[in-house]
This record gives structure tokens, sequence and C-alpha cells, in this order.
């Protein structure tokens, strides 16, 4: 097994974060202001961690 390095900063993460974002918004449950701080880049790390937990949050709470 290769021992892979995480880039939080590759253009694949940033699609995957972007296309998450997105459908976050598109299913309702965070507002668009979110993706557009992330695609002007001006969103957190710190701040989309807590985006990602309140998305997972909201997701388990609509089952």
């Amino acid at each position: 097994m290769t021992n892979t390095t995480r880039n939080p900063g590759s253009p694949a993460m940033k699609t995957e974060t972007e296309n998450f974002i997105a459908q976050a918004v598109k299913d309702g449950i965070i507002q668009e202001s979110h993706l557009k701080d992330l695609q002007n880049g001006v969103m957190t790390t710190d701040r989309l961690i807590g985006l990602q937990i309140t998305i997972q949050q909201r997701r388990n709470n609509k089952k």
C-alpha cells in the first residue's frame, strides 16, 4: 500500500467539496451564501468543517 498524503488544496478535493456544498444547497439544507463564500475563497477551514457537520446532522434528522 502506498503512503498517500491528503492534499486539501488539490483541484479534485476542491471540486468534491464544491459539489458537496452545492448538493446541500439544492436539497435546501443550507443557504447558497455558503457556496458563494467557498467559490470566492473566503470560507475558512474551521467554517467548512462546521458546515460539513451541520449538513450531516440535518441530513440525518430528515430520515
